[in-house]
């Protein structure tokens, strides 16, 4: 797997979730595979500073790899489970209250359907810096 390709999905997870996580990139093929959701695709979305307006694969992309992380679970943001599994990650200790705080202000985010939802949140961690990815 390209690098390139790497970094660009870190918008949908926490970083340190992926770099613990031996099986992330087994995972991500798979969404890739079930969203049908180009590596293209994703670049692109990500080469435009994640402003410009994603298709349903992407949102359905973002729904696939929380819910195999579970951290969105029957639709709904599993926001103990993401805080859960950062708080014994030795690169997130100091970071903790600003995470806490993203993933709180985030908690109760909803969208139009489970994608939607997935994607929103992703989008709300990212702009709180509480998820990965270019800022």
């Amino acid at each position: 797997m390209k690098p390139t390709f790497f970094s660009a999905t870190l918008v949908f997870v926490v970083m340190s979730v992926v770099q613990c996580n031996p099986n992330y990139q087994q995972m991500m093929k798979q969404c890739l595979d079930e969203t049908k959701l180009t590596e293209a695709e994703l670049k692109a979305f990500m080469s435009s500073g994640m402003n410009n307006n994603p298709n349903e694969n992407l949102k359905c992309y973002a729904k696939c790899l929380m819910e195999k992380q579970g951290h969105l679970v029957n639709g709904q943001f599993n926001a103990d489970a993401l805080l859960n599994s950062l708080k014994d990650v030795p690169q997130m200790k100091d970071k903790m209250p600003e995470i806490s705080s993203g993933v709180n202000a985030c908690r109760n985010i909803k969208g139009t359907d489970d994608c939607d939802t997935a994607f929103k949140i992703s989008m709300c961690l990212k702009e709180h810096k509480a998820i990965g990815g270019p800022q």
